[in-house]
């Protein structure tokens, strides 16, 4: 008698485990990216080019500036 109780409280967890209910999850649809999508903030990223340009061109010229000063006789 004693296994008999071991063995209705193992029939009893390999039934509900069996009977768990996995959450549903819908099909993701493959579609292709919006085009307008990227086009959203295009103008950002030209401001954000074009400040990367004027800080490029900003380092140019110190550099060079450093370099005449250093040529340059001295007092």
């Amino acid at each position: 008698m004693k296994h008999f109780g071991l063995i209705v409280l193992l029939l009893a967890t390999a039934l509900l485990a069996a009977c768990e209910q996995k959450p549903y999850q819908p099909p993701v649809p493959h579609t292709e990216p919006d085009k307008s999508a990227t086009k959203l903030f295009a103008p950002q990223r030209e401001a954000l080019d074009k400040a990367k340009g004027v800080g490029k061109t900003v380092e140019q010229a110190s550099k060079e500036r450093e370099e005449s000063s250093d040529k340059a006789p001295g007092y």
